[in-house]
């Protein structure tokens, strides 16, 4: 009989590709599994998906005032601790994996847990931090310091931990204390989607920036849109492509219309998933101006397996995987040093290939099928089976 999983994730589905990935992973590795959700309108409460069964609870994510966060949270954790619990005593799972934000959503799992399931704590963020910088909050600040606890009691309470990258795994193993060293699976990629087509560019007299993603104000699109200003009069025929959707969105069009560059800076929709790599084929540079350190973004990793030259924020989640042969890094925040690495790229593109061509060589190593057979693993560890171990292939420290 497969063995059983629970995926939980304060999101929406299969809409979320990290998680639609994860779900195939492990359905094609022989797992059963069920989702729990968030349901948008129009879509069907509960649904079959490979097998499994996806629950989608009465919730929408809306990104408004601190009270409603809470409200969601709360509301989630909740609804996902009664329907755990009524599964749990029918039929228990062998194992339960929760994504934060919140990182107490491990606790809607305490049934299951106490019935004899294993628990799997995914930190998809790093919630102290995220909220501080959301914020503007200090280290020493009351919210802060209960994140801390809140992120210790949760990481404690699994079995298993899964973080996004080195970096991340580093500091929950300090300040935390994991049962065991938290397992490191990168947001990567499917090669199926994203694979090198430079060659295949059709040409075109723009010089075509893109940034792709939710829009918001820690993702530091901010800082791209101001060095628009500073690139113009040596690249007079700039295009920079926004891609997506989110709550920054407004504040940042409106930004281009005080800069003077609506001419230069275009804003798109959200589109499928599978539709972004023709977008990111088409463009000379994709940007990663993040301004927070821990992040490890999926669209750096789409940019470089598709070896389109990455311009990105330094971070020490990057510089501890590829160093500045392979990304140009430049100061988080500073748009006159973003503008100074896009504009050295552009006046040398033999350079840029090199760049994207090392980085290429670099995420070799971490491309989804690595990822994929590391996070199956966790699973089949956890739930007792066997496996013939394969020649490892080196950690992603």
């Amino acid at each position: 009989m497969a063995k059983r999983v629970c995926i939980v994730r304060q999101s929406y589905f299969p809409e979320e590709d990290h998680i639609r990935k994860n779900v195939e992973a492990l359905t094609d590795a022989g797992f059963q599994v069920d989702v729990i959700c968030l349901r948008a309108p129009g879509e069907a409460a509960r649904e079959e998906y490979r097998g499994g069964t996806v629950t989608r609870l009465p919730l929408t994510h809306k990104r408004t005032m601190k009270i409603r966060y809470l409200f969601e949270y709360g509301s989630f954790l909740l609804m996902t601790f009664w329907l755990l619990a009524v599964r749990s005593i029918r039929h228990r799972y062998d194992i339960v994996e929760l994504y934060n934000v919140p990182d107490l959503i491990v606790f809607a799992a305490m049934p299951a847990k106490l019935l004899g399931s294993k628990i799997i704590f995914y930190m998809f963020e790093m919630t102290p931090e995220q909220t501080a910088n959301n914020y503007g909050l200090g280290d020493d600040s009351r919210l802060v310091r209960f994140l801390r606890w809140a992120e210790g009691i949760s990481v404690r309470f699994a079995h298993r931990v899964i973080t996004v990258s080195p970096y991340q795994r580093d500091q929950i193993m300090e300040r935390s204390r994991p049962r065991s060293e938290p397992a490191v699976v990168m947001n990567v990629p499917e090669e199926s989607l994203f694979r090198p087509t430079r060659s295949e560019r059709e040409p075109h007299s723009a010089f075509q920036v893109i940034t792709h993603g939710s829009i918001l104000k820690r993702y530091g699109i901010q800082t791209l849109v101001r060095a628009v200003p500073h690139l113009t009069a040596r690249i007079p025929e700039l295009e920079v492509t926004i891609l997506g959707d989110g709550e920054y969105r407004d504040e940042l069009a409106q930004l281009s219309a005080d800069l003077g560059v609506t001419d230069h800076v275009r804003f798109l929709d959200s589109i499928p998933h599978k539709f972004v790599p023709d977008m990111i084929a088409r463009a000379d540079i994709g940007v990663v101006p993040m301004s927070i350190p821990w992040i490890l973004p999926n669209k750096l990793f789409e940019y470089i397996a598709m070896q389109c030259p990455v311009v990105s924020s330094l971070s020490p989640s990057l510089t501890g995987l590829f160093d500045d042969n392979a990304i140009a890094y430049f100061t988080p925040d500073d748009e006159h040093d973003l503008a100074r690495r896009i504009l050295e790229l552009h006046d040398d593109p033999a350079k840029a290939e090199r760049m994207a061509r090392a980085a290429h060589e670099v995420y070799d190593r971490y491309r989804w099928e690595n990822a994929r057979r590391d996070y199956i693993g966790v699973h089949e560890a956890l739930a007792g089976i066997q496996v013939a171990t394969a020649e490892p292939k080196g950690d992603p420290a």
